[in-house]
């Protein structure tokens, strides 16, 4: 079963900001799964 974090969480654990996960995603370097909500 998956667990899914909000980009926030995600940041904090990864030790960079939101707009660095934002980056790599629009680049390809990572894969979001975003929710309807």
């Amino acid at each position: 079963m998956s667990r899914f974090i909000s980009i926030g969480e995600a940041a904090r654990t990864l030790g960079v900001s939101i707009s660095t996960l934002r980056r790599c995603d629009a680049e390809g370097k990572l894969h979001a799964n975003r929710t309807r909500s």
